[in-house]
């Protein structure tokens, strides 16, 4: 959740308050709001000296407010986004689009802002929908798609995650979770010491390929555990 009052906490008209929610990480928050941990830091000096924890207010770059949604969902501006790349992703006429966001700049969309996407069902918007198997924990859905649990928990709204029921169909929000396209590339999740040049030179591509190929992740995503990244053939 973002919050609009109480600005004066942060140091520019450039900021704005940001509540920690279950599951934010340092990383998460930076990419969501698209910055980095040298400018989040930069932003709240005292994060150097203690650590996250739920409920308290931190400072993270301005973006514009939600616009009305009624009848589609929200979707959270990535890098490299554009109104007209959305529409081609989605299959909406750029025109609806434009006209649901009357507010929103289409020249400059600021990685973390919220527009709507018009005329999208219910259920799991952008999504993709996975089914809980005999013996899965909490543990193993975050670690598989790489999500925080406030993220399943956005998606999931009736989701109890002290009770994981096999059998129960999960949305698996599409900013987090990304396919590989079939038949080109394979799957690899980072390890501890990986990084972007190190994974590309293991694969025998460059670091360049390596990152056309996972147009989603930023270069510092491959210094993270856990993140899957898509490896292009040789």
């Amino acid at each position: 959740m973002i919050y609009g009052q109480n600005q004066q906490l942060c140091p520019n008209i450039y900021s704005m308050p940001y509540e920690v929610q279950p599951g934010d990480t340092l990383n998460s928050i930076a990419a969501r709001f698209g910055t980095n941990l040298v400018g989040l830091i930069e932003l709240n000096p005292t994060l150097r000296l203690r650590s996250l924890t739920e409920g308290m207010t931190i400072c993270v770059p301005r973006v514009p407010a939600r616009p009305p949604c009624i009848n589609g969902a929200y979707y959270i501006i990535r890098e490299g986004d554009s109104f007209y790349n959305i529409a081609q992703r989605y299959g909406i006429p750029l025109n609806l689009l434009l006209e649901a966001n009357p507010e929103a700049n289409p020249y400059d969309l600021k990685v973390g802002q919220e527009i709507c996407i018009p005329n999208v069902p219910p259920g799991c918007p952008f999504g993709t929908v996975v089914t809980i198997q005999e013996g899965t924990r909490l543990s193993d859905i975050l670690i598989s798609y790489n999500l925080s649990l406030n993220e399943l928990r956005e998606a999931n709204r009736n989701f109890n995650p002290e009770i994981i029921v096999p059998g129960t169909e999960l949305c698996i929000p599409a900013e987090t979770y990304i396919e590989c396209p079939q038949g080109t590339t394979r799957e690899y999740v980072i390890q501890p010491g990986d990084s972007l040049s190190s994974v590309a030179m293991a694969n025998n591509i460059t670091p360049s390929r390596l990152l056309i190929a996972n147009p989603h992740l930023r270069p510092a995503n491959f210094l993270i555990a856990g993140t899957r990244v898509c490896i292009p053939s040789a």
